[in-house]
């Protein structure tokens, strides 16, 4: 059986099967222990130098071919990864096997996947598109300590190592293995020989200014490659005779490549390392060999690119097949160290307690309830990382780490949730732009607060200010309800205001000013992550000043609201920017009733669904609108909007309102842009075909007075949020040009 075939076998059993014991773990054949002590201990040293740190694989597949036993293995950085599962056991085809599956620009950013996420964080997802988030820290502004906090990266490695996750000695594993890392605010190296596998690897990756730095036993850990980016002299302190060093760092820039302060920086902070390097490669003798694959343009920061790299290191290595063979065995001795060298066996405990330390975090409880449903089950790893994905997913955690333990007989996990260090309340600030190149250009600028933690159980306020196009304020208290937080109750006021240059039914009414302004309760039941049902009563008012059009109509508007709603809820979207699949649905009912305080009775109920598929670099949604009134037609609360790029286009941004509305579309786009780095600015070309229609009365709604409508458009998914640049085109000669901000999942009340 082939060895990458026998990998996802194992990973199969692994994640089937759960657990190590800790007394599980296979016997080192007596044949191997003289084996070894007859011959020089050969220990294996591996450099840091981020993605090109895949040549490591290559390395220990020749060591695999001509049978060279390891001793001992430390690593540094991304040398600390690859030596980490080697020494836990991985053969070097498995290793090249997780090098090739891993989505690494996935795995190396910290925002979960869309799907992971609540109801109410996918709804702050859409409306926050872009922007910059800015921590408040006891009443100052508060930033990240690293551009990637890792949560993604260290869920990967105890997923890769959970089998010898209850291993404390690193001289237990298959290998004896040591990571090194460096205090960041004593400027000292720290080697690692016990602990927290997991977390010792990820501490000694933790590039400075990149990743946020790991807190173990008090000591603020980043990147070993800042004091020790190749470890000679720490494989001496294990006993090595001889090493097998493969150094894999980054060359430096050549005159043509520093352009920018930044460069300047980076080349200055590469020669101190270089230096420190070269004082540890200067210490090898005759009995050593010194690996430097040929890594060409590959970059330390394009880690899809990682796989590229391990043909160069088995390059290397084969050139010097001569002189590794000296550190060859013999079959039967190198079968010896083949049987030690595997992951241990284990059985799937049963999780009978969950322990949640509250030291980092404020709220305890709220994890805890949500890990309730793991106990009485055996172990079940996607459910755990899901669970913390969720729970990450909520914006307040810097991490939330994991880990098995064992309390006399019984298994338990053990979950580390840490607040981020640059909160509890955070500041959300975006600007949006528009323009139709006729002379109408607009902006909006929108600040958000979030205070989080004001509870155990994860109560948080929100206060929410925008000017330009819109002015709105609005203040929410939410508070999640039962052990398991899938109920919650939330009050709110709101006010907001917008000019608009409508139009109606049949004929242009001209420019207006729509003020609307009300409070109110909201209870949701959310027993899935997808899935809402939603109570709300609210009461306040409408009004609206005329400014342009028919004289008739000018002068002031203003009518009372009073109602009581129901609304479901599904959301599966991937992304609320530029979709893949997923499929996103909401239904509401409003009644404005009388006896609520409202001026007049009437009824509102709108439909939205958007559907995303794809195939290759090819994507569609699908999507549909309908909004239909009762009773009477004199609240403007009820009706639908209509206009802007793939939302009837043609039209101007949200032109058109009336009672009833109906929108039918279909919208294609392809990506045209693609990059290997972890910085991409993904760029879309599409376009759309709608068929939408309004009415002033129900009786007059029909498909045959529905208007087709078309649209292409270039579309960038920017840190300010998706930016689209369009044109569209609606029947009977409606055209309109299209600069504008937002997603191509568009609500319905206008706002």
């Amino acid at each position: 059986m082939p060895r990458t075939t026998h990998f996802l076998l194992s990973c199969c059993l692994l994640l089937a099967h759960g657990l190590a014991s800790a007394d599980a773990r296979a016997q080192t054949p007596e044949g191997e222990d003289a084996a070894s002590a007859s011959r020089p201990k050969t220990c294996l040293v591996l450099g840091g130098g981020g993605a090109r740190g895949g040549a490591h694989v290559g390395v220990l597949k020749v060591l695999e071919r001509e049978r060279v036993p390891i001793d001992c293995i430390v690593g540094t950085s991304m040398g600390a990864i690859v030596g980490g599962l080697y020494a836990a056991g991985y053969s070097a085809d498995e290793i090249q096997a997780i090098l090739d599956k891993v989505d690494w620009n996935a795995e190396l950013r910290d925002k979960p996947p869309r799907s992971d996420r609540g109801m109410r964080r996918k709804e702050d997802d859409l409306r926050l598109l872009g922007g910059i988030e800015l921590g408040i820290h006891e009443g100052s502004l508060a930033f990240p300590r690293g551009v990637i906090q890792g949560q993604r990266l260290e869920l990967l490695l105890r997923k890769l190592l959970l089998p010898v996750a209850t291993v404390h000695d690193f001289d237990a594993l298959a290998i004896p293995f040591r990571a090194v890392a460096t205090d960041i605010v004593k400027g000292e190296k720290v080697v690692f020989a016990e602990g927290d596998l997991a977390a010792a690897i990820r501490a000694s990756m933790s590039v400075p200014g990149v990743f946020a730095p790991v807190k173990i036993d008090g000591r603020l850990l980043v990147d070993g490659g800042v004091l020790d980016n190749v470890p000679v002299d720490e494989a001496r302190k294990l006993g090595a005779e001889r090493l097998i060093v493969s150094r894999v760092g980054s060359p430096l820039r050549t005159e043509e490549g520093l352009t920018s302060p930044l460069a300047i920086t980076e080349q200055m902070s590469s020669i101190l390392m270089q230096r420190a390097v070269e004082a540890q490669l200067a210490t090898l003798g005759a009995q050593d060999l010194l690996l430097a694959p040929d890594l060409g343009d590959i970059a330390s920061e394009q880690f899809n690119r990682a796989p590229e790299a391990v043909a160069p290191g088995e390059r290397a290595a084969d050139a010097v097949v001569p002189q590794l063979q000296r550190y060859a065995v013999d079959a039967d001795a190198y079968a010896a160290f083949t049987a030690r060298h595997r992951m241990p066996r284990f059985d799937t405990p049963v999780v009978r307690f969950v322990e949640v330390d509250g030291r980092q975090t404020g709220t305890e409880t709220f994890v805890e309830q949500r890990l309730v449903p793991l106990v009485g089950k055996p172990l079940d790893v996607p459910a755990v990382e899901q669970t913390l994905a969720t729970l990450y997913g909520e914006g307040r955690y810097e991490k939330i780490g994991w880990t098995p333990v064992r309390r006399d007989e019984a298994w338990g996990l053990q979950v580390n949730p840490v607040d981020k260090a640059w909160g509890p309340d955070f500041l959300h600030l975006s600007l949006r732009l528009s323009d139709d190149f006729d002379g109408a250009s607009a902006y909006q600028f929108i600040a958000e607060l979030t205070r989080t933690g004001l509870s155990e159980a994860g109560a948080e306020a929100r206060v929410r200010a925008a000017i330009g196009q819109e002015a709105q304020l609005f203040l929410e208290y939410y508070h999640p309800l039962g052990l398991r937080a899938h109920h919650a109750l939330s009050t709110y006021l709101q006010y907001r205001a917008t000019n608009r240059d409508i139009s109606f039914v049949e004929g242009d009414l001209g420019d207006y000013r729509y003020f609307q302004a009300y409070g109110g309760a909201r209870w949701t039941y959310s027993p899935h992550r997808d899935w809402e049902f939603a109570a709300f009563l609210e009461r306040g008012h409408e009004r609206v000043r005329f400014d342009l059009g028919d004289p008739a109509l000018r002068g002031r508007y203003h009518a009372n609201l009073g109602s009581l709603g129901l609304q479901l809820r599904h959301d599966s979207i991937d992304s609320s920017t530029f979709p893949t699949h997923g499929h996103r649905a909401s239904l509401t009912y409003q009644r404005f009733d009388d006896a609520l305080g409202s001026s007049v009775d009437s009824a509102v109920a709108r439909l939205q669904w958007d559907g995303a598929w794809s195939w290759r670099e090819h994507r569609w949604v699908g999507g549909v609108r309908a909004s239909t009134s009762t009773g009477s037609d004199a609240l403007l609360a009820t009706y639908g909007f209509l206009g802007g790029l793939g939302n009837l286009s043609g039209y101007a941004e949200q032109s058109v309102f009336a009672p009833h509305t109906a929108l039918l579309r279909l919208m294609y786009y392809r990506r045209v842009l693609h990059t290997d780095s972890l910085i991409t600015l993904p760029l879309y070309v599409g376009g759309s075909a709608e068929w939408g229609g309004f009415w002033a009365t129900r009786e007059d709604a029909s498909f045959g007075s529905m208007t087709p409508a078309g649209s292409v458009f270039v579309g960038a998914d920017s840190p300010l949020g998706p930016i689209f640049l369009g044109w569209g085109r609606a029947e009977g000669g409606r055209d309109s040009f299209y600069l504008t901000f937002g997603s191509l999942l568009r609500t319905l009340d206008g706002f």
